[in-house]
């Protein structure tokens, strides 16, 4: 985030909403939520680390989290996020996508050409930015694409068809080809996910990337 002003003020923040809230409203992935976040990815090692960067005076006291229950990213990343904050005292407030665009157009990927979610911010107890999370890994990113590659080769599809561009007789075809093959890949995913928010933190606080 490049703004040096934002519209998430203190009284903004306070009003997303919490992780149960959420989950009341969802309309779908219900049982994915709850299968991510029983089954946690955090080690006791992620834990101690994200304790101590919290304990700092400048350090993550707040999380927010733009999120739909729809995306897969989101019922597999959410859940560690929710985890971190109760296991630290952060408090984190979840803000709807589709509803919140002002706070989204802060956080575009791919050059500012993405709505990408989850994204999760941490910020000072003054709502003062520290850093941010987007979506998945640089690892998870490469192996979507080769996957995607992959099935697009296999159904004849042309090179860059996604999701929202495949012909209506692939569409399912190539959704349940992609899905069914990154599937496997998710529990190693969230971890790497977790490394890669430490060493954000480790590299926005100036600290060292251990417990």
């Amino acid at each position: 985030m490049l703004e040096t002003t934002t519209v998430v003020t203190p009284a903004r923040f306070e009003l997303g909403l919490r992780y149960d809230q959420f989950l009341e409203q969802a309309k779908v992935n219900r049982d994915k939520f709850d299968l991510y976040y029983n089954d946690s990815a955090l080690s006791a090692e992620d834990i101690s680390f994200f304790k101590k960067a919290a304990a700092l005076p400048n350090g993550p006291a707040k999380i927010l989290a733009l999120a739909e229950a729809w995306c897969g990213d989101v019922f597999r990343e959410l859940p560690t996020i929710v985890r971190i904050a109760r296991a630290t005292g952060m408090d984190l407030r979840i803000f709807l996508r589709d509803e919140n665009p002002d706070i989204m157009d802060e956080f575009l990927s791919n050059g500012g050409k993405a709505r990408a979610i989850p994204v999760f911010v941490f910020y000072t107890n003054e709502t003062r930015y520290i850093t941010h999370f987007t979506e998945r890994s640089a690892g998870a990113h490469a192996e979507l694409a080769a996957v995607m590659d992959q099935v697009r080769s296999e159904l004849n599809l042309p090179q860059g068809t996604t999701f929202a561009t495949a012909p209506e007789g692939s569409k399912q075809a190539f959704l349940r080809e992609v899905i069914a093959r990154i599937t496997p890949r998710f529990n190693d995913w969230r971890k790497e996910s977790i490394k890669e928010m430490r060493a954000l933190l480790s590299t926005a606080l100036h600290i060292p990337n251990q417990p």
